[in-house]
C-alpha cells in the first residue's frame, strides 16, 4: 500500500503551504470507486463548504494486493506507523469496506472491529455494499424491499443494489470503476447523510442490518472547523 497525494490539491501547493493541516488518511477495501467519491468530495470543497485546514489522503493497494478487509487494516497499519507525515493526535485512518457477509464473514467482521479499535481507526462500513450509500443521494429506499436490497443477490453480474441505482436513479449509466462524482453525487450529498441516519449507524448494527456509516464521516468533513 502507499501514500497518495491529498485530494483536491497539487503536489506544489501540498508542499508550499505551511499551515498545518487536520488530515483524514482513507484506506479503502475497492481500488476505484470509493476513492473516486472521496476525490469528488474535496474537488468540490469550495460548493461544500470544506474547510481549507482539512486534507483527505488516499492510501491505496498496489496491483496484486489483497483487498480484504483484514489486510487492508494490516497493511494501512504497516503504512501509517511508517509515515512521517501523520499525527496520532490530530489526525484520522479511516478503513472503509463492505460488509458483503458472503466473504466477510462474521468472525472476520470480529476481528476487524478489534483491530481498528486496537490501532485507534475508524471503522467505515456499508451494509452490503457502497452502492447503498450512493442510493441514499437519491432515495431513503422506503419503497425497496429492505431485504433484498440486504441480500444484494447478483444478475448477469451486477448486484440488486447496483441494478437499482443504475436503472431507477442515474439513466442506466452506472460503472464502479468510473464514477462522475459531481454529475451524480454532488448536488445530492446533504440529501445522503439524512437518509442514512434512518438506518443503522454503529458497528454493532452494520453487521446485520441495512445502512452505512459513511455519512458521519462525510458529515464531520463537511462541517469541522480546525482551529
Amino acid at each position: 500500500m502507499r501514500i497518495e497525494q491529498p485530494y483536491g490539491r497539487r503536489f506544489d501547493e501540498a508542499l508550499s503551504n505551511a499551515e498545518p493541516k487536520n488530515k483524514y488518511y482513507i484506506a479503502c477495501e475497492g481500488k476505484k470507486t470509493e476513492y473516486q467519491y472521496f476525490k469528488g468530495l474535496l474537488e468540490a470543497r469550495n460548493d461544500l463548504g470544506i474547510s481549507s485546514l482539512i486534507e483527505v489522503i488516499p492510501i491505496r493497494h498496489t496491483q496484486g494486493t489483497n483487498s480484504h478487509p483484514l489486510t487492508i487494516i494490516k497493511e494501512t497499519h504497516e503504512v501509517i506507523s511508517n509515515c512521517e507525515t501523520f499525527y496520532p493526535d490530530l489526525d484520522t485512518v479511516c478503513i472503509v469496506v463492505d460488509r458483503d457477509a458472503k466473504s466477510f464473514v462474521s468472525h472476520q467482521f470480529d476481528k476487524a472491529v478489534e483491530l481498528c479499535q486496537m490501532y485507534q481507526y475508524r471503522f467505515i462500513v456499508s451494509n452490503p455494499c457502497i452502492e447503498i450509500w450512493f442510493l441514499f443521494h437519491y432515495s431513503d429506499l422506503a419503497a425497496y424491499d429492505k431485504q433484498a436490497l440486504l441480500d444484494n443477490e447478483k444478475t448477469s453480474e451486477r448486484t440488486k443494489a447496483e441494478i437499482v441505482l443504475k436503472d431507477d436513479f442515474l439513466h442506466g449509466s452506472y460503472n464502479k470503476a468510473r464514477i462522475h462524482f459531481a454529475r451524480d453525487f454532488l448536488p445530492h450529498v446533504w440529501t445522503a447523510i439524512n437518509n442514512a441516519r434512518k438506518y443503522s449507524l454503529t458497528i454493532d448494527e452494520l453487521k446485520k442490518n441495512l445502512g452505512t456509516n459513511i455519512g458521519l464521516l462525510v458529515e464531520e468533513i463537511l462541517t469541522q472547523e480546525w482551529v
